[in-house]
């Protein structure tokens, strides 16, 4: 939201919902963060602040915090995901408060919009399926994620980002780093923060 003086009107800076995409975990009755033990469903889902060290008033995502829904800009690279078993790649519509980062973004609220599919045949694809009927989302397959996205928002302008200084590795030890100087750096959360945003 933009906002000059406190007497002036807010006006939001994106029309329609953002376009990103993420990691779910598949189990045989639901989608599952990756790294966190929250449950998506049908429609809307609301971020919460699960940090550990959270100490903001304000509603996720706050500024301070690693709390909200997280996403890519992009979609997931096929073999991050597709060859595993519970891994599975989707996009969502994201809308509300958000915070742009290098490598993603974390929004206030999301929506699965569609699940991509890997490009082969066998149980993982089936259980996709079953789980997009479910979700009353679109199963597609992965080369046709963005294309599905787009029917329900818009990625984020070029240029509104802000732009990587370094690789995505070097990023999340930069980050690290800069925990480690207020006590809240975990060598495993370096591993994890490099894997997936969540």
């Amino acid at each position: 939201m933009s906002a000059g003086r406190p007497d002036e009107l807010v006006v939001p800076d994106l029309v329609q919902p953002v376009i990103g995409y993420r990691l779910w975990r598949l189990d045989d009755e639901a989608l599952w963060s990756p790294y966190v033990e929250e449950r998506w469903g049908r429609g809307v889902h609301a971020a919460v602040c699960r940090a550990d060290r959270a100490d903001h008033t304000e509603p996720a995502p706050a500024h301070d915090c690693s709390c909200g829904i997280h996403a890519w800009y992009e979609p997931c690279p096929t073999l991050s995901w597709a060859a595993t078993r519970h891994l599975v790649a989707g996009a969502i519509a994201l809308w509300g408060d958000m915070e742009l980062h290098p490598f993603g973004m974390r929004a206030a609220r999301g929506m699965i919009v569609a699940l991509a599919l890997p490009p082969w045949n066998g149980p993982k694809p089936r259980r996709i399926i079953e789980m997009a009927s479910a979700l009353d989302v679109e199963a597609v397959p992965a080369r046709r994620l963005e294309a599905a996205a787009r029917e329900h928002g818009a990625p984020i302008p070029p240029g509104m980002a802000p732009e990587p200084r370094a690789s995505r590795a070097a990023y999340a030890v930069e980050q690290r780093m800069r925990e480690s100087d207020t006590g809240g750096w975990r060598p495993s959360s370096l591993v994890s923060r490099m894997r997936s945003p969540d």
